[in-house]
Parts: C-alpha cells; sequence; structure tokens
C-alpha cells in the first residue's frame, strides 16, 4: 500500500481538494481503484476468505457527517491526509512525525465523545448500497465498475505525472488490486476489517492492540521509502515552524475526526467505499465538504483567492 500509494502520489488531501479545483487526475486513479476493489470485495465475500470479515459498516448519520467534517478540515489544515503522513514519512518528510503525534492524541481525546443520533443500518451486508437497493452485491459492484471504466474512458484529459509518478490508469489498477490483498491479508491476520488506520493507537493505549493494523501501518512508511528511493524522490527534509503547527493541529483533527466516523480516508475513502458502505459514501461527501468549508474560511481571512 506504501509503495502503491507513493508512486501515485495518491493523497487523499491532494485527490479531493484537487477536484474542488477540477483537477482530477488523483480522482480518477482514486475511482478506478475504488471500482476495482468493489468488485473483488464482492467476490472475497462470497469465499470461505471472508470469514471473519466485516460486510458492512453501520450507518450513523450523525456521526458520519461530524465525523467527515472534521476530517475534511483537518486535511485542509494539515495539507495531507492520515496515509500521506505515513508514506510521506517514508520518502523522509520528517514533519510527518509531528503529524503523526498530534493524529494519535486526537484519536485519544475522542474516545469518550459519544455523539447523539440514531444508527439507521446496523452493521452488516444490509449497511450497503446495494442492499438498500435490493440488488446482489456481485451484481452491483461489477456494474458500478463497468461504469466507472466506461466513464473514464470517454473522459480524455492529458495525464502528465511527475518524474518516477505513475499515470492515473496504472495507479487506478495498482490502487484497486492492493486493497483486495489487503483485506485478503487483514483476514488471515485475524483482522475484520481490510486496510485503514483507525483503532490502532486506541487499542495499543487499551491494552488490546490490533496486531496487524499495528503491522500494518509501518508497512506503508517502509513501502513509501521503498517507493522514494526506487524513484530517487527519497530525500530526508524537515518544515517551516508553521508547518510544524499546522501538521499537529491537523493530525489532531484528522485522528479526532476518523475515531468519531468510525474510519479514517483510508478506512472509509478506500476500504469502506469499496465495501459499498452507505456510511463510507456519506463520510466521503462529508470530508469534500470539510475541505470545501476549510478552504473557503482560508480564503475570506486571507481576502484574497487561495494560491498553491
Amino acid at each position: 500500500m506504501g509503495y502503491v500509494l507513493q508512486r501515485a502520489q495518491l493523497c487523499f488531501h491532494a485527490t479531493f481538494a484537487g477536484a474542488l479545483t477540477g483537477r482530477f487526475r488523483l480522482a480518477r486513479s482514486w475511482l478506478l481503484g475504488v471500482a476495482i476493489a468493489a468488485a473483488g470485495l464482492s467476490v472475497l465475500f462470497l469465499t470461505p476468505l471472508a470469514g471473519g470479515l466485516d460486510e458492512g459498516l453501520p450507518f450513523t448519520p450523525v456521526a458520519d457527517v461530524v465525523g467527515g467534517l472534521v476530517i475534511g478540515v483537518g486535511m485542509a489544515v494539515a495539507s495531507t491526509c492520515v496515509s500521506g503522513l505515513f508514506f510521506k514519512l517514508g520518502s523522509g518528510m520528517l514533519g510527518c512525525l509531528a503529524g503523526l503525534g498530534g493524529w494519535a492524541v486526537g484519536e485519544l481525546s475522542a474516545r469518550e465523545v459519544v455523539l447523539p443520533g440514531p444508527t439507521l443500518l446496523p452493521p452488516g451486508p444490509a449497511a450497503t448500497v446495494p442492499a438498500l437497493l435490493g440488488i446482489p452485491r456481485v451484481a452491483f459492484a461489477f456494474a458500478f465498475l463497468a461504469a466507472v471504466v466506461a466513464a473514464l474512458g470517454l473522459w480524455r484529459h492529458a495525464d502528465h505525472p511527475r518524474r518516477g509518478q505513475w499515470n492515473w490508469p496504472v495507479a487506478g489498477v495498482a490502487l484497486g488490486v492492493v486493497t483486495i490483498v489487503g483485506w485478503v491479508l487483514a483476514g488471515a491476520g485475524g483482522a475484520s476489517f481490510g486496510p485503514s488506520t483507525v483503532g490502532a493507537v486506541t487499542g495499543l493505549a487499551t491494552g488490546e492492540p490490533n496486531w496487524w493494523l499495528t503491522a500494518f501501518l509501518p508497512g506503508i512508511v517502509l513501502g513509501g521509502a521503498i517507493a522514494a528511493r526506487v524513484t530517487g524522490g527519497l530525500r530526508v527534509r524537515s518544515e517551516r515552524r508553521v508547518r510544524y503547527v499546522r501538521l499537529v493541529v491537523g493530525g489532531f483533527l484528522l485522528g479526532a475526526g476518523g475515531w468519531l466516523a468510525g474510519g479514517c480516508t483510508l478506512g472509509h475513502g478506500l476500504s469502506g467505499v469499496a465495501q459499498l458502505n452507505v456510511s463510507s459514501w456519506v463520510v466521503v461527501a462529508a470530508v469534500i465538504g470539510g475541505i470545501a468549508l476549510a478552504r473557503g474560511a482560508r480564503i475570506v481571512l486571507a481576502g484574497t483567492p487561495e494560491h498553491r
């Protein structure tokens, strides 16, 4: 996962913020990867390999929307996502340590927060979009994949990746494949959920660690380091002081928001949407809304249009 994210330069903040400003290269990679993973997971859940794996996250609209908004604001403040902090650390960005420190504190701080509101869909297959529509998961997933491939095939924008960066179709296919493999390995490792970040810190703090997840996250750092080394992008570097503050604050919001929403941009934005969870698609929409709100507030406070 770390290798793929680094080679694709697929940070969820860049993906969603880019789409808001008309830059869709990363969004195309993400959408193709999600569609491929959805088809693969729909088949996986029919096999004995799925034993013990969650087949759908509960839909709690208040927590999902509030948590998603907090994540979105956190991404805008930090200019990255949680998985981005891990794979960018592998490429030598030392400031990510500050962001990950804030992320860990944020998750631990939000553990006792209980948001009001009902659970509209209980966990399990019934909490997915195809179940809500009364369509078999496999049929819906492959129809979704076909629609995405058709739409992206008609979307003929030039693709100019940076040096060492995969073009969007390669990145999308790799993302989908590694997500499916991640779920298979999670099941083999005794975990109930695939690629994610939420719960790793809390598990260690409470003495009930998810060992697969605990190993998976440093693996993202290692994969990012290998990819950066291969492409010549491995460079140890520090940040400006104000950037460290933004990383800590943004990281805190990412950790707190992820706990409230029951998943991060990796857990909801990749694994969850590939599961076709109603909650995950709602969280992604709320995350995008949070980014838009934070960007709008920044522009208003600055009094001038935002520049990269």
